[in-house]
């Protein structure tokens, strides 16, 4: 063969090698920045944190929790009745328990000596403690007959909460404190997302309560030495002081299988001196100044956390009026 072809030849295989190793190299760069796209997605989702999909916040019991419980209060107290609610996932009360509480003599606590029993068994009574209110001391040497104390619940996931309560009661059989029964009222501990998702939906923000309330008329009613008179209504002005008071509250209400949990904030209308009116200065909005001194004029106005909605008006600021 003429040594032109067998160049010829070869230049053409050359060719053809460097452009299928060019096709190669940019599928493996496609690859490469395709995986990289989807990385960068995966990390902007997960700095935006989670996304209030859904509202109210739903929440669902746990399979197999009244069975756990149920199993539970078998071992520790056979002789007692539970009655459960299986939309809370949680027991409703416990008749006739009989539970020891050996620890509970003169001065020691009685609630410190319950909750360590409550703490110990998490299957039937689903606590997490550091989450509730502890009531006021309450010496062991004082029980005798039935003692019924309560605690309400501060926090759930992280969030504050305003509709759990739980009580139990003591007797002393024998010489020895029992804890006879326990009731309540409560969701289980739920783990932190659901937490971030109450979190995600507190949405509302201070100046669009604000801007809603400064087009709202408030009313209050009118007095004449504690005999009503009618009603007095207020729009508030821009000169008006405007301020949340807290970071929001929820609360639930029980469906089928499920609860549904929706929060709520409170903006604070102090009205400015300079447009308090007669009608005001003889209404339920008007409340003693500070250390009691001179008047202040307000209202608490209640939101929905999400929606923007305005749930409730109270006139007047940490006072009841007649």
């Amino acid at each position: 063969m003429h040594p032109s072809f067998r160049f010829a030849a070869l230049a053409r295989r050359t060719i053809r090698r460097d452009a299928t190793r060019i096709v190669a190299l940019s599928r493996i760069v496609a690859i490469v920045s395709l995986v990289l796209l989807c990385l960068l997605a995966a990390g902007r989702d997960a700095m935006a944190g989670p996304l209030c999909k859904q509202y109210p916040v739903s929440w669902r019991p746990a399979a197999g929790a009244q069975a756990a419980g149920q199993a539970e209060l078998a071992s520790l107290s056979p002789g007692a009745s539970m009655t459960w609610n299986s939309n809370t996932g949680t027991l409703t009360s416990i008749f006739q328990l009989a539970m020891p509480l050996p620890g509970c003599t003169d001065g020691q606590d009685v609630s410190a000596q319950v909750f360590s029993v409550l703490d110990a068994h998490p299957a039937l009574f689903q606590l997490d403690l550091t989450e509730w209110e502890m009531p006021p001391p309450f010496d062991c040497k004082y029980v005798s007959d039935d003692a019924l104390l309560n605690m309400g619940r501060h926090h759930l996931a992280g969030q504050s909460v305003m509709e759990d309560v739980f009580a139990y009661s003591v007797k002393r059989v024998g010489g020895v404190v029992n804890l006879t029964f326990v009731n309540g009222t409560y969701l289980p501990v739920v783990d932190a997302a659901v937490g971030d998702t109450m979190a995600a939906c507190n949405s509302l923000t201070e100046a669009a309560a604000t801007a809603k309330v400064r087009v709202t008329s408030l009313k209050a009613t009118t007095f004449s030495q504690c005999r009503r008179t009618g009603t007095v209504a207020y729009t508030p002005k821009a000169n008006d002081a405007f301020r949340f008071t807290s970071d929001g509250v929820w609360n639930w209400q029980e469906s089928t299988g499920q609860v549904l949990m929706t929060g709520q904030r409170t903006l604070r209308v102090t009205v400015n001196p300079a447009n308090y009116t007669p009608a005001l200065m003889s209404s339920s909005a008007r409340c003693p100044g500070p250390d009691g001194n001179g008047s202040t004029i307000g209202f608490d106005v209640t939101f929905d956390v999400h929606t923007g909605a305005i749930l409730n008006v109270k006139p007047g600021l940490d006072c009841v009026v007649c």
